[in-house]
């Protein structure tokens, strides 16, 4: 899970534009740019995690989320979100994609608000639960797997996550692709690219997640009241 310095993209990552334009129109871009070949790093993610292997990404970011100043500057809440139980639905394979025997399934789910851990000054008040455009499965020929953004979190229901929330210039909600494991309590723990983790190590680590890691969303509070926006 190893993140790239905010200032400069890590191969096979890019920056859009800094839009508000949230994370539902990266997810699109990002989708069409791995079915048509143009992403470098597309792999099975596993790392030693319980679960299935999920393929996984190299994504596209609309601006930089790895620090806590990346949070306050491009962010309007830092919140603790869960899938509402049974509002997962499975997407159905686009029917440009039918012709070319590989694609994405889509899938959407509601999101839950359980805490705000930090609001921009004058943003809109956090919603208690946003309708959410995920990746859902790769299908190739007869088979499909899980997909997943690399090193991130697919958003399953039963687990926790700690995320940055944006409201977009469509007037969406949606959280920024990078969000941290949050099961138990604990940053780094649950689940990331569709396998659960312990979080029991931080060395790949960087940024907010790694001066985090092991904390409560207290501390991550605390990080982001103490953060500067960059200018």
């Amino acid at each position: 899970m190893s993140r790239a310095k905010s200032d400069q993209p890590a191969a096979g990552r890019r920056w859009l534009p800094a839009t508000r334009r949230g994370r539902l129109t990266v997810l699109a871009v990002a989708v069409a740019a791995v079915a048509g070949g143009t992403f470098a790093g597309v792999a099975t993610a596993n790392g030693g995690h319980e679960g299935p292997s999920a393929v996984a990404a190299n994504m596209s970011e609309a601006f930089p989320t790895l620090t806590a100043s990346d949070w306050v500057t491009h962010g309007d809440h830092a919140v603790v979100i869960e899938m509402v139980p049974g509002s997962e639905r499975r997407g159905a394979v686009p029917e440009d994609e039918k012709d070319n025997g590989e694609g994405h399934i889509p899938r959407t789910a509601t999101l839950k608000v359980d805490q705000v851990l930090w609001s921009k000054p004058g943003a809109e008040a956090a919603p208690e639960t946003y309708p959410a455009e995920l990746l859902g499965w790769w299908w190739e020929g007869s088979g499909e797997r899980e997909f997943a953004w690399q090193g991130e979190p697919r958003y399953e229901e039963g687990h926790k996550y700690i995320a940055l929330l944006v409201k977009g210039d469509d007037g969406k909600w949606g959280t920024t692709m990078h969000a941290m494991p949050y099961d138990d309590g604990t940053v780094g723990t649950g689940e990331s690219a569709g396998r659960t983790g312990t979080g029991e190590s931080a060395g790949a680590l960087a940024g907010l997640e790694k001066e985090a890691h092991g904390k409560n969303a207290t501390a991550v509070r605390q990080l982001l009241d103490t953060a500067l926006p960059t200018k």
